[in-house]
């Protein structure tokens, strides 16, 4: 049975003239009537008494009514929820997501615009270091990453969200504890406590290199993989470290967090994703990022 007849069948029902509900169907009156016949046909049972003047709904057309007007009811539901998913505004997005970046006003802001502009989309956050959402990008665990470039792994497509510099990290009575800034060398004395690669990407790498550009090789004492750690091991007094701004709000009363002289180090946040990946929900997901960094400077840390 097509649609179609259903949906002829439900305007005369409603109009209970088959002019009218020609009328709004936009055809003409004797093709309608010979539909209607054919559906009567095709069920068996008259749906219509007519006569020259009136025409009355028979008792098995009234509950065939009902019937007719839900299955089309969730046909035109199923239709509009097939075109709201292809724009991405239906389903489910697993997003993966630095511990530190949570701390940054940017990205929660953009997952805030993201959930208003998309309520209906289920979101599935997944606290994961950047090495992991590597690994989950690469096993479809999660749809988009927010990690710390860069990346190495062939097939995944990055787009920068936000920058901003290191801060170093010192226990509470540190010789440059109460210092404004401190030049990254004043530390070359000092053991630090790291992210492994593994775990950090980009950020060891990056230390590395800011470390040796000030002219030492920094000692790398202890390790942990993540930034929680890292700070509960500066407290105890085991080292120093080198962390992004945002890590700032751990607040932690054995520890200072002390920015660096000129010249900064800027470490990146960037959204990660399969290339070639063609979900709705993940190009919407790219829209509001978008928008959110579109049309001034990507968020950039001062002192």
């Amino acid at each position: 049975m097509e649609l179609r007849l259903l949906r002829y069948f439900t305007l005369v029902a409603e109009e209970l003239h088959f002019s009218r509900a020609a009328a709004r169907l936009h055809m003409a009156q004797p093709p309608l009537s010979q539909q209607i016949k054919q559906l009567e046909q095709e069920i068996g049972v008259p749906l219509f008494v007519r006569t020259r003047r009136h025409v009355e709904l028979t008792e098995p057309g009234r509950q065939f009514l009902g019937s007719a007007q839900e299955i089309l009811a969730r046909v035109d539901h199923a239709v509009l929820q097939v075109q709201r998913a292809a724009r991405g505004e239906v389903g489910e997005i697993a997003i993966g997501l630095v511990s530190s970046a949570s701390y940054e006003d940017t990205l929660p802001r953009i997952l805030r615009a993201y959930r208003e502009r998309h309520p209906d989309v289920a979101i599935t956050l997944h606290e994961l270091s950047s090495g992991e959402q590597v690994a989950a990008l690469r096993e479809d665990r999660i749809r988009v990453g927010l990690l710390r470039p860069p990346i190495h792994e062939p097939g995944l497509a990055t787009t920068t969200v936000l920058r901003e510099p290191l801060v170093a990290v010192l226990p509470a009575d540190h010789r440059l504890a109460g210092r404004p800034r401190i030049p990254l060398a004043a530390l070359a004395g000092d053991p630090f406590i790291m992210i492994p690669r593994s775990h950090g990407l980009g950020i060891l790498d990056l230390v590395m290199g800011a470390c040796l550009a000030a002219g030492f090789t920094p000692h790398i004492a202890q390790e942990a993989k993540e930034i929680q750690t890292v700070v509960g091991f500066v407290a105890a007094g085991y080292g120093v470290s080198l962390m992004p701004r945002a890590v700032r709000r751990l607040s932690h009363a054995g520890v200072a967090y002390v920015p660096l002289a000129p010249p900064q180090v800027q470490i990146e946040v960037a959204a990660a994703y399969r290339q070639g990946d063609a979900s709705p929900l993940l190009a919407a997901f790219l829209a509001v990022l978008k928008e959110a960094t579109s049309g001034r400077a990507l968020p950039r840390s001062g002192p």
